[in-house]
């Protein structure tokens, strides 16, 4: 397990895509984005290479320290 997403709300936003659109593209549930987005769940390294590639950033940039 890694650290939760740090800015994954940013990133989601300035695509213009709500939790349940974005849940979807990277085939996760909606309760986990916002689990992530909240700080409130730990992500796999999985979900944080898929958000990664999907966005097209690093993933270091979407780690928390």
């Amino acid at each position: 397990m890694v650290n939760a997403l740090s800015g994954l709300r940013d990133l989601r936003k300035a695509k213009g895509m709500s939790s349940k659109e974005l849940a979807q593209q990277i085939g996760v549930a909606t309760s986990a984005i916002w689990a992530y987005e909240n700080g409130t769940k730990q992500i796999s390294e999985d979900h944080a290479e898929r958000l990664a590639a999907f966005f097209d950033v690093p993933m270091e940039t979407l780690l928390t320290e």
